[in-house]
């Protein structure tokens, strides 16, 4: 199960992800990102060091925050991801889409 600790400083919205993404935890991902979007953040750090799995749904939360992002010119990025962590994003060609750090 995936748990969440949203945290915002400013404009910017640091949300450190914890545990296994699964389909039905995966909202959690969309759901800060748009909680902070909605406080006025316009950089948003999606730490991933403490995530063992991402399953597709967690993925299309991803791409879903990034596409809301480049509409409202916002800044996000994932940190601290495991090498398997960014293989499936590689694998899936979103590595090109999202930006790690």
């Amino acid at each position: 199960m995936l748990s969440s600790n949203l945290e915002i400083n400013d404009k910017k919205a640091f949300i450190k992800l914890s545990g296994t993404a699964d389909t039905v935890s995966s909202e959690i991902v969309y759901t800060d990102f748009e909680k902070a979007l909605n406080e006025g953040c316009t950089e948003f750090e999606f730490s991933l060091a403490d995530v063992e799995y991402v399953c597709s749904a967690t993925l299309r939360a991803f791409i879903k925050a990034q596409k809301m992002c480049n509409s409202k010119s916002c800044d996000m990025y994932l940190s601290g991801a495991s090498e398997g962590v960014k293989d499936v994003f590689e694998i899936t060609g979103f590595a090109s889409i999202i930006r790690f750090v």
